[in-house]
């Protein structure tokens, strides 16, 4: 070290520590599968519901995975052109 007067033979370093270990796969989407499922689920029903009744279970089936779809794109950044600005 400085003209050999000081020696740090490493003794009084902490250990580094140990990098978790990698999954294979990404984890999956539990909520949004339970969501896609229960949906396709509610189609099934009022397929075999039929009449009026099935008409009305998949308009309520459609409306309902509207509204998730909107509430989803309602929470992503859509600037668009908000976020040119001309120069000049």
């Amino acid at each position: 070290m400085f003209v050999g007067l000081v020696h740090d033979p490493g003794l009084n370093r902490p250990e580094p520590p140990e990098a978790a270990p990698r999954r294979a796969l990404p984890p999956l989407p539990w909520r949004l599968l339970a969501w896609v499922s229960g949906w396709v689920a509610a189609l099934f029903a009022a397929a075999a519901l039929g009449g009026l009744a099935g008409y009305i279970a998949i308009l309520a089936a459609v409306a309902v995975g509207s509204w998730r779809l909107e509430r989803w794109c309602a929470r992503q950044h859509w600037g668009g052109l908000n976020e040119y600005h001309r120069v000049g």
